[in-house]
């Protein structure tokens, strides 16, 4: 294994949290052997490693997997373009990727196949309709990584099977892995990406007013909304918003969820989700000449 790697993966995100050597050392090592791990002249004790990916808002199994592979910046991209086509909802992008690196052993290794079988599952239930086998394809991959503890990651799957049982109207089940996942996911010391939190946020929410629990749907709205202020991260802040004004709604609070409608169509608009925004106009104009709404659902 190449543990040079890891010693520049480490610097680069000491570098991007704006930390010297010696705020990362601290209550660590010395800032000596922090430089000697960024160089690569010393291989870090996993207690070490363990402590300074905690500070850094990684997982210590990225810099094992790191070291690993012998094409970082490749896996790194194939990645992202996966993240990409996952955002836009591209499953067949995805397949396509999947199918392209199947034999690719850069693949094969616990942290990157994670990566691939979570994608696979995405393509089995979304382009196949495969429940089942989309269901026990996640679960595998939450333990083929080898590594125990809670990940940023693993909430993102989590986040992924609570979708697939909403829509398969296992409502309770859904709103289960959301609350649990959120749960592990705010032990973390930091969370480095929010969006991840969000996201599970915003799944809580459309499984609880499927359940009809608006009050507690609109509780979770308003706690994702001021997350996404607070934040300064815009990521689902319109779609909240908008099940925020469908609960207020059902709650026969029309005016204040129009407002909230209102709100997000804003949202939808300057972030051209021309899709998003088209659906709430409908809905509003319906709403205020007919007092109620077609409900067009969307995932």
């Amino acid at each position: 294994m190449d543990f040079s790697r890891v010693g520049k993966k480490i610097q680069e995100l000491r570098r991007y949290h704006s930390l010297t050597q010696a705020d990362l050392a601290n209550g660590i090592c010395t800032q000596a052997q922090v430089s000697k791990i960024e160089n690569g002249t010393i291989i870090p004790y996993s207690n070490t490693l363990f402590q300074i990916s905690e500070r850094l808002g990684a997982d210590m199994y990225y810099f094992f997997e790191e070291a690993r592979s012998d094409r970082p910046d490749y896996v790194e991209e194939v990645f992202e373009q996966l993240k990409e086509f996952r955002f836009n909802q591209e499953y067949k992008e995805i397949r396509s990727i999947l199918q392209y690196e199947k034999a690719n052993p850069l693949f094969q290794q616990g942290y990157y196949k994670q990566y691939m079988m979570w994608h696979e599952s995405i393509c089995l239930y979304h382009l196949d309709r495969k429940t089942e086998e989309a269901v026990q394809l996640i679960n595998e991959a939450f333990s083929v990584d080898d590594n125990p503890t809670f990940t940023e990651r693993k909430g993102e799957m989590m986040n992924t099977l609570a979708i697939f049982y909403d829509l398969e109207k296992d409502y309770k089940k859904a709103s289960k892995i959301c609350k649990e996942a959120l749960y592990n996911l705010h032990q973390l010391k930091r969370i480095k990406n929010v969006s991840i939190e969000l996201r599970l946020i915003y799944t809580l929410t459309k499984s609880l007013t499927n359940q009809k629990q608006y009050e507690s749907s609109v509780f979770w709205c308003e706690k994702g909304i001021k997350r996404c202020i607070d934040s300064n991260n815009m990521y689902v802040f319109g779609e909240l918003l908008y099940q925020k004004g469908r609960n207020l709604i059902f709650l026969d609070k029309k005016e204040e969820g129009a407002k909230s409608w209102s709100k997000a169509l804003a949202v939808f608009e300057v972030t051209s989700q021309k899709h998003l925004a088209e659906i709430v106009r409908k809905e509003l104009q319906q709403i205020n000449a007919e007092g109620t709404f077609e409900d067009l659902i969307y995932e």
